[in-house]
């Protein structure tokens, strides 16, 4: 009859002359055929299905343990009390190498593959022998150890047992859930699973250390983290301290050699930020703006946006003045509502730059603002052009000049007086000179258009002329040059020497230079009229001259440029590559643009002689370039094609068109260009009536541009 365990644990006492073991086992409802039961040895009804016979063949088979405990070298008997259990010997083509059957058996790692059914007629009576099975093996594993052991060695036996994967945590073949873990649908830690029918180390409910030496790695229930690290840690850490600089690094080598790369990914991480340090702020101010000093502004810009101590320092006036002057900014506009007073920038010079830097990108890149047109000169050629602060001064072969207001785009007032054509013009301040076909040179005042003085000497045109200071040196096709005083109007020299007309001129001041059709370049003295050198190597017109007091460089009809040195008269450089005519060249720093009459540009360094920039191209002028202006950032040039382009003077590349006439190609052109950082002044024209003569003004002023 089938009813409940008696008591809590059922007791089962095996005693034999060298051995005493107790098994308990937890109360269970027996009434339950269940596969996760446990047996209950007390009575043979309280497991259903199971025969008086069968329990007592069982108990007698634990009593053969006992007695068998003292025969160590009864091994035959042994073996065949083994096979009785159930655990038979497997063939040797799964033999092992290392274990033998009791060894395995005594580790719980094994268990014979027994067909129960044979042996038990239902299911009831398999379930029943199998769990009582593995409490016999349980007992085997902690009272045999040692016979077990000794029947291997002595047998040396290499059969091996047929076996299983187990459990890792529970020495048995159970893959069965306590009935308490069943009905909760929770996972237990190993050592909670235990119980005294499954676990071959427990004995009275606690844990027994194996004998086995178990090679996987411990299993931890809990994540490690640093509030509950592994217990190793620590003793792990204690014994790096102790060691060396050397046998540290060795240590850290070996380990990262044996990190996977998430692992060596997540070292990274770490280290990294331990060598950001803001070292500029931990220097001294002095060292802090050496360092920032070797930044390019743009640098220095981002720098300043770190944070307030970077921003202190980026801002530094004195650093900011000097990238100033390395980008050729002189001063500091005055003007009002400057950018020191909005609070934007703690350095004037700063401002200073950011201005110069919004200025460039309007010229470079921000739409071209619609010009102004200044009309006046009605169909007639604009045959010169100055353009100083906002007053704009044109002559053209209509014998007058024009005054205009660079703002406005407003005519100020004409300048008549001329009797011929006006093909000169120079400009300084409210002061105008100018010179004309009528052989006079004329001194106005720009503030009321009043002709101050005329100037008579010259029996030709007046075709060239330099002013500074207060004296202006002019040339004539007489082949003569004048020094004038523009105060008193007083002809103070007369340079004579040139066989031809002279074309151009250059005064620092001290010395004159000037160019002729006769070929030649001369050196004066105009203090004592005298011909210091004749500069002879041009084989044909000398058309343009450029003079910085110590170099002279010439453009000639023959294609070349010359660079003479001043001072002893002899040609340093040729200049060899134009096709044409040089009509115009500027030289700042020694380095040369020349525009040609083959319709290309080209920038020379004089110093070297050699041309670092050909600017041509896909986008290059179609016809001969009438003028040019240039700084250190940016090329301008003219051309008869009617456009104005602009060209990066460092490389050389085109930028963009900022003038293209919509006659050009077919009579629009442009003949004269005068620029200021933020203005650009175009005389407009043609020579068959298609286009009206005009001046155009674009601003690429930053406060323009923002009106």
């Amino acid at each position: 009859m089938a009813e409940s365990c008696p008591s809590n644990r059922s007791n089962i006492s095996l005693s034999g002359s060298s051995y005493s073991r107790e098994f308990d086992l937890p109360k269970q409802d027996c009434t339950s055929p269940s596969p996760t039961e446990t047996i209950c040895l007390d009575s043979a009804d309280s497991v259903p299905g199971t025969s008086q016979a069968k329990i007592a063949s069982i108990r007698d088979k634990i009593a053969n343990i006992t007695r068998l405990s003292n025969k160590s070298s009864d091994i035959e008997d042994k073996t065949i009390f083994l096979n009785e259990l159930g655990l038979g010997q497997c063939d040797d083509q799964s033999s092992h190498d290392n274990d033998g059957p009791w060894e395995e058996f005594l580790d719980g790692d094994f268990i014979e593959e027994h067909n129960f059914e044979s042996e038990l007629a239902d299911e009831e009576e398999r379930i029943c022998a199998e769990d009582t099975f593995e409490s016999l093996s349980d007992l085997c594993h902690s009272t045999t150890d040692s016979i077990f052991r000794n029947t291997y060695a002595t047998t040396g036996s290499n059969r091996y047992w047929r076996k299983r994967k187990l459990d890792i945590h529970n020495g048995f073949p159970s893959k069965k859930l306590l009935p308490e873990n069943k009905t909760s649908g929770t996972t237990v830690s190993p050592e909670k699973t235990y119980n005294s029918c499954t676990s071959p180390n427990r004995v009275n409910n606690s844990i027994v250390p194996s004998n086995n030496n178990d090679k996987q790695k411990p299993q931890r229930a809990v994540i490690p983290t640093k509030d509950n690290p592994p217990p190793e840690l620590s003793e792990w850490l204690q014994q790096f301290q102790m060691w060396s600089n050397a046998e540290r690094l060795l240590a850290i080598d070996e380990l990262i050699s044996r990190c996977e790369p998430t692992q060596v990914r997540h070292m990274m991480q770490v280290i990294e930020p331990q060598f950001q340090r803001d070292f500029i702020s931990l220097l001294p101010r002095e060292l802090a703006l050496s360092v920032l000093r070797l930044l390019e502004p743009c640098d220095l810009l981002r720098a300043a946006q770190t944070c307030r101590s970077w921003r202190f320092l980026a801002d530094d006036n004195l650093l900011w003045k000097e990238k100033c002057k390395q980008a050729g900014i002189e001063d500091i506009p005055r003007r009002k509502g400057s950018p020191r007073s909005s609070n934007n920038y703690t350095s004037p010079w700063k401002a200073a730059y950011m201005r110069h830097h919004a200025i460039e990108m309007n010229w470079r890149s921000k739409p071209i603002p619609p010009p102004k047109m200044l009309k006046g000169h009605d169909d007639h050629v604009i045959t010169c052009l100055q353009f100083c602060g906002n007053r704009i001064v044109s002559g053209s072969d209509d014998n007058t000049l024009k005054v205009w207001s660079a703002t406005t785009g407003k005519c100020l007032r004409t300048l008549v007086g001329h009797t011929g054509g006006v093909w000169s013009s120079q400009m300084s301040g409210s002061i105008i000179i100018s010179g004309s076909t009528d052989r006079t040179l004329k001194v106005w005042d720009a503030e009321s258009g009043v002709c101050i003085h005329t100037l008579y000497g010259h029996t030709s045109t007046v075709r060239c002329m330099h002013l500074h200071e207060n004296k202006v040196v002019s040339g004539s096709r007489d082949a003569t040059l004048r020094v004038w005083d523009i105060e008193t109007g007083e002809c103070l020299h007369v340079l004579v020497g040139h066989l031809a007309a002279v074309r151009c001129v250059q005064y620092d001041g001290k010395l004159v230079v000037s160019g002729a059709y006769d070929y030649m370049v001369k050196v004066w003295n105009p203090e004592r009229e005298e011909c210091l050198h004749t500069l002879q190597g041009h084989t044909n017109r000398v058309y343009s001259l450029q003079f910085d007091g110590v170099h002279v460089v010439s453009g000639s009809l023959d294609t070349s440029i010359r660079v003479w040195e001043v001072e002893t008269g002899a040609c340093r450089h040729t200049l060899m590559g134009h096709q044409s005519l040089t009509s115009g060249m500027e030289l700042r720093n020694n380095i040369l643009v020349s525009g040609n009459a083959d319709s290309t540009v080209k920038v020379w360094d004089i110093i070297s002689g050699q041309c670092l920039q050909t600017l041509s191209g896909p986008y290059k002028h179609q016809s001969a370039v009438t003028c040019l202006q240039f700084n250190n950032r940016f090329v301008i040039t003219s051309s008869d094609d009617g456009t104005v382009k602009l060209w990066d003077v460092r490389t050389g590349e085109f930028i963009r068109n900022l003038v293209a006439l919509e006659s050009g190609g077919s009579g629009g052109v442009v003949w004269r260009i005068r620029a200021s950082d933020t203005k650009l002044v175009c005389a407009v024209g043609s020579r068959n009536g298609t286009e009206e003569t005009k001046l155009l003004v674009l601003d690429f002023d930053v406060d323009t541009n923002s009106r």
